[in-house]
């Protein structure tokens, strides 16, 4: 064999393979090699069996493997792209090197089978935990991986006790927003909320109960769901204004949605705060260099990143609360 001729690549097998062979979902197979009790005998037989025939290392997956971790943290995020998510990286990986940990980063575009992929793959790589945003995996599954990998979730609350959270005041930071966008005597406010991740309940349900504390009646119908984007805030802001012109407050899911928003309501000839106000929610760096500049509710994403990795590292399933602040700039 000469210096340039290689030997052909071998397929390692997947999770999704060993369901296949043992004909079953790769829930059942994840739980089976890992040992949970509700897996019957005779199906954890049958994918273990699958998963020798495969060649499938289950050994990452086997019970007790809390006491195998490397130093490795996995950091999970929905889009990189996503101005927010690279400054919670950034205190992620500061407070993960003060520690002697490395961070291996995993995108998911908010997809649940992606979002399961990396934890399986965080498992294989024997990870010390997994950090991050879980937007479209519901809570059970997740409690599920956190019997087998410590898990905290960012932003989003969770009910059980098996995986710690950290997530910010939704409730304060939307309510101060709205105190800001109703100061207006004839304040009719709108929505623009996110379509993709379970954060978005979260939202609107904020949202409501903000607006029903200043009497604004039922407001559901003025609350427009799209992607979390610029683009789908400039959509969103014209969706809502075509059916609803009286709207002359709007309330952004996050910044990126906010910004649409400005550019939505000048492309339609109108003046920001003067005829529509939007407040955004996030606080990018870029909000406050726009013009006009974005107000907005403010996250300190560093911060969320570090106590995400303290609170891997507590090995704890609290429930941890992030304060935000009311950032009064020029659309409102």
């Amino acid at each position: 064999m000469t210096g340039r001729e290689r030997l052909p690549r071998i397929k390692r097998a997947t999770i999704e393979d060993v369901a296949r062979e043992a004909g079953v979902g790769r829930q059942t197979v994840s739980r089976a090699l890992r040992d949970l009790p509700e897996i019957a005998p005779e199906t954890r037989e049958r994918v273990l069996a699958a998963a020798t025939r495969l060649g499938y290392r289950p050994s990452a997956l086997a019970k007790g493997m809390r006491t195998q971790r490397s130093d490795v943290i996995a950091l999970v995020v929905s889009d990189i792209a996503n101005p927010f998510y690279p400054a919670v990286a950034r205190g992620v990986y500061d407070a993960a090197e003060a520690a002697g940990c490395s961070v291996v980063l995993y995108n998911t575009d908010a997809d649940p089978g992606r979002e399961r992929d990396a934890i399986e793959d965080a498992l294989a790589r024997s990870a010390r935990g997994v950090v991050g945003f879980f937007y479209g995996t519901p809570e059970d599954v997740l409690a599920d991986y956190a019997r087998s990998v410590p898990l905290v979730v960012a932003d989003r609350e969770l009910s059980t006790d098996v995986a710690a959270s950290v997530s910010n005041d939704f409730a304060t930071g939307t309510a101060a927003a709205v105190d800001l966008l109703a100061r207006r005597p004839d304040a009719c406010l709108g929505m623009l909320a996110s379509s993709v991740g379970v954060a978005v309940d979260e939202r609107r349900l904020a949202f409501l109960t903000a607006c029903a504390a200043h009497g604004f009646g039922d407001v559901s119908a003025r609350i427009v769901q799209g992607p979390p984007s610029i683009a789908g805030g400039t959509e969103g802001t014209r969706q809502l204004l075509d059916a609803w012109p009286e709207v002359n407050g709007i309330f952004a899911f996050n910044d990126l949605m906010g910004i649409g928003a400005v550019q939505a309501v000048l492309a339609r000839g109108g003046a920001v705060p003067a005829d529509c106000a939007v407040v955004g929610f996030d606080d990018l760096e870029m909000s406050a260099y726009l013009n006009p500049p974005l107000s907005t509710v403010r996250i300190d994403k560093y911060d969320h990143g570090r106590a995400l990795v303290k609170a891997l590292l507590a090995d704890t399933a609290d429930r941890i609360s992030l304060p935000v602040s009311l950032i009064t700039r020029a659309t409102a």
